[in-house]
């Protein structure tokens, strides 16, 4: 009796382990994200942006069965954009508006989980572990050491670095990290503020959908054309300091309360498409 039925059955039923690839979308709108476009009416004020710089570090990503049973993908370990559970997306390719960053670009993450055939849910962590976030990025194995994902020993990474253009800043700022950092090399450094989420998406198949990064949504309680004051506000953006006025509306879309406490993601900035 051949045994290619019996083989072909089992496929989907978890019994051996299959390859990944979690792919992300950045998008303005309805429309590619891209480093040679710009994009009018965006957030309170209809600005245009355009795009400057975008990365981030996501990690712990984890696919979702329908009964509820999760598996977190064991990532290739690349030596470039992946390792441990880490891993780095970069959305620039230093063409364009985009001219101070490099033509490598990563819009996935790819790792090994049970072969089944009913994944509906995703979920990762915005953010790096604790006990990495304070190496030396000068040092650090990739991709730890990606230039300027890394603030210093005390404040430790960008999470997220997201730089756009407006019509009347030259820069404005998205750099998501810890706050309120203090400690030393010698005796480790504690946070009052980690700043970090986990994203849940239902109605996520790994082999069909997409996670979408929406930069309209992103911004559509922000204005990005206001006019740093020195005195209430002293930069173009959010540097992730919880006395920061514009932050507030940027972490309530990336799953964190005004003074960095875990939230509910809602499904506009970051959605599954």
């Amino acid at each position: 009796m051949s045994a290619l039925p019996f083989l072909q059955a089992c496929g989907g039923d978890g019994s051996a382990e299959k390859k990944f690839s979690v792919r992300f979308s950045p998008q303005v709108g309805s429309q590619p994200l891209s480093c040679a476009a710009s994009y009018p009416n965006i957030g309170k004020t209809g600005t245009t942006i355009e795009l400057l710089e975008f990365k981030m570090y996501v990690r712990d990503v984890t696919l979702v069965r329908a009964n509820g049973e999760k598996h977190a993908l064991k990532l290739d370990q690349d030596g470039t954009w992946q390792r441990d559970a880490i891993a780095l997306l970069d959305f620039e390719d230093g063409t364009g508006t985009c001219d101070t960053g490099s033509p490598e670009t990563r819009l996935e993450v790819v790792g090994r989980a049970p072969d089944f055939d009913d994944y509906t849910g995703l979920e990762f962590k915005v953010g790096l572990p604790e006990e990495q976030n304070h190496l030396d990025g000068a040092t650090a194995p990739a991709p730890l050491n990606a230039p300027g994902m890394w603030w210093s020993w005390k404040g430790g990474y960008k999470f997220v670095r997201l730089e756009v253009r407006s019509t009347k800043n030259a820069t404005w700022f998205f750099h998501l990290g810890a706050s309120g950092c203090t400690g030393s090399t010698a005796e480790g450094y504690t946070c009052a503020s980690t700043n970090q989420s986990t994203v849940a998406l239902s109605g996520f198949d790994p082999e069909a959908n997409q996670v979408v990064l929406d930069l309209a949504a992103l911004y559509a309680d922000s204005d990005l054309d206001h006019s740093v004051d020195f005195k209430t506000d002293n930069i173009a953006g959010c540097m992730s300091s919880l006395s920061d006025p514009e932050c507030a509306a940027l972490f309530s879309q990336v799953g964190l309360t005004a003074d960095g406490s875990p939230r509910e993601v809602p499904a506009s900035f970051i959605r599954v498409r």
